[in-house]
């Protein structure tokens, strides 16, 4: 009877087990997600690889248009298609009330099962970056690639900093909204920002990246912010960390890492994560580059992706 009871509980245990993992890997799902808005590029004289695509998922606070130029380079040289997008609750992209990294997947694959591409490569930069391992961690079957720009599936470097940006923001909008045209209005947010907060009084560049969200709004006669900020500021914890219940798991995708030289965003505590994850990762560091390693050098950049896109 002791033994009946072993065997009893032991299908038990297996059973939950089961379904336990049946119901952790069911998070993403075309279903889920919205639809992002895109750019498609195309090579000259429409002669794109039918087989291959590459989707750019950007990093939070950044937009599609941050990508046009390298995605320009990508499907010219490369001879595929290029699509970049907007995440949600950025640019033109549906805001949402959610913003976690399932939602972000989940909308990524909406996007991939669009454009029907058997051989897709995603790239993700810093939070596009961790959406992309999501999805290559729960739906392997859709990617033959994937490449991840200056992040790790960790706590992210920043998280010190940037979630004080969204308030920052928010709370100084109406401070630039008797500026007479967006020129004036970046100079004016600039200012303000400098003295808002050290490390963006000491970074131009991240300052110059966030003025890029300011846009103005012709129906209502004022300067808006290019982003769901107060969505983004609500959700911040979940963007600055990545999901632990992913910690058990990995993919056999073949994986790139590019990191910036100088950039903490993938250091050495953070590759033990990567390896177990993603055991097919390689990784690339592009010297005197920082976390916008693709604007801050994108000829090398360029050069370390190019052979990448090649997929027989």
């Amino acid at each position: 009877m002791n033994q009946y009871l072993k065997i009893c509980s032991g299908l038990i245990s297996l059973n939950r087990t089961i379904l336990f993992s049946f119901q952790r890997f069911q998070h993403i799902s075309s279903a889920k997600g919205v639809a992002l808005f895109e750019d498609v590029y195309n090579p000259p004289n429409e002669i794109a690889d039918p087989e291959r695509c590459l989707i750019i998922a950007h990093g939070l606070f950044g937009f599609r248009t941050n990508w046009r130029s390298l995605a320009k380079a990508f499907s010219e040289r490369a001879k595929i298609k290029v699509v970049t997008v907007d995440m949600r609750n950025h640019g033109d992209s549906p805001y949402t009330d959610s913003m976690n990294y399932c939602d972000m997947a989940s909308d990524l694959i909406r996007t991939i099962e669009k454009h029907q591409m058997p051989k897709t490569i995603l790239m993700g930069h810093s939070m596009g970056g961790k959406a992309a391992m999501i999805l290559a961690l729960e739906k392997p079957e859709l990617l033959r690639k994937l490449i991840v720009v200056d992040i790790a599936p960790t706590i992210s470097a920043s998280i010190g900093e940037i979630p004080s940006y969204t308030r920052i923001l928010l709370d100084n909008i109406h401070r630039i909204q008797s500026e007479t045209d967006i020129v004036a209005a970046r100079r004016a947010m600039d200012a303000i920002l400098q003295k808002s907060s050290e490390s963006l009084q000491k970074t131009k560049s991240l300052r110059d990246f966030l003025l890029m969200l300011i846009a103005y709004d012709e129906p209502s006669g004022r300067f808006i912010w290019r982003a769901n900020l107060e969505v983004l500021e609500e959700h911040m914890n979940d963007i600055m960390h990545f999901p632990t219940e992913y910690d058990n798991t990995s993919t056999d995708v073949d994986t790139l890492f590019i990191a910036g030289g100088k950039s903490p965003y993938i250091n050495d505590e953070s590759l033990p994560k990567i390896r177990s994850l993603f055991p097919a990762y390689r990784l690339i560091r592009i010297p005197n580059a920082g976390h916008w390693v693709h604007s801050e050098r994108p000829y090398d950049f360029l050069n370390c992706v190019l052979p990448e896109l090649e997929i027989k």
